[in-house]
């Protein structure tokens, strides 16, 4: 019963239950808009553990996200994310927008 062809596409298809876990120097590509993004989390133990996430796409200035530690957001194509843990030459890990799993039951309701 494969029904690939009707699955629904995902702008972030590592992300999984609103999580997105960036291993350490492992290249990640997201389609956007007709490009190709790469994301690259880098994480360093001095002077105090923080990460990195660099964003490239051709055609447009890099950019680079500096200093993470967990609580800080950043933005990838468009959409923010919260930096929820960072270990130490292992991953950092974000917690995304709801719209990265498709359309939820809308429990959440902005106040």
């Amino acid at each position: 019963m494969s029904r690939d062809d009707d699955a629904p596409r995902v702008k972030y298809p590592f992300a999984f239950d609103g999580r997105w876990v960036l291993r350490h120097h492992v290249p990640y590509s997201v389609e956007h808009e007709g490009r190709t993004h790469r994301i690259v989390a880098t994480v360093f133990s001095q002077p105090s553990v923080h990460g990195r996430v660099q964003i490239s796409c051709e055609g447009l200035p890099p950019v680079e996200h500096d200093g993470l530690t967990p609580g800080d957001t950043v933005e990838v194509t468009g959409d923010t994310w919260r930096v929820a843990e960072v270990d130490y030459r292992t991953r950092v890990v974000l917690e995304g927008p709801a719209d990265t799993h498709g359309e939820d039951s809308g429990d959440q309701a902005d106040a």
